[in-house]
């Protein structure tokens, strides 16, 4: 493991708020965060046991995160997530992360995983 850069902490704590947020409204009450920094890559997992998400909902939620990546977002990512005016906070999170798996079981909970190549 490495430890992580200024700019790479902003970029992951953009990330954190806005899936940790989403198991919050899920009505989690066990959210377990893991983030693992590597010389070429940083990863971001949060496994929560909410509600969890059928298939179709999975697929949907698994488009937002397949967003082309937006660097210039990476600036005002802070100011930009889960402001309802702009879209999904997840769509964001997609812009900025390289790779995104949704696993969910409904009644279980949800397990997403972003990585971020450097």
């Amino acid at each position: 493991m490495t430890k992580i850069k200024a700019s790479e902490r902003r970029w992951a704590r953009g990330i954190l708020d806005e899936l940790v947020s989403n198991s919050f409204n899920a009505g989690a009450g066990k959210i377990d965060v893991q983030v693992r920094a590597r010389a070429d890559n940083i990863e971001i997992k949060v496994d929560d046991d909410g509600v969890g998400m059928d298939r179709e909902t999975v697929r949907q939620v698994e488009g937002l995160l397949q967003q082309p990546r937006r660097e210039e977002l990476e600036e005002y990512y802070g100011d930009l997530a889960g402001v309802s005016g702009y879209g999904s906070g997840l769509t964001i999170v997609g812009m900025l992360v390289d790779e995104a798996e949704v696993k969910s079981v409904p009644g279980k909970g949800t397990t997403i995983r972003v990585r971020r190549w450097f």
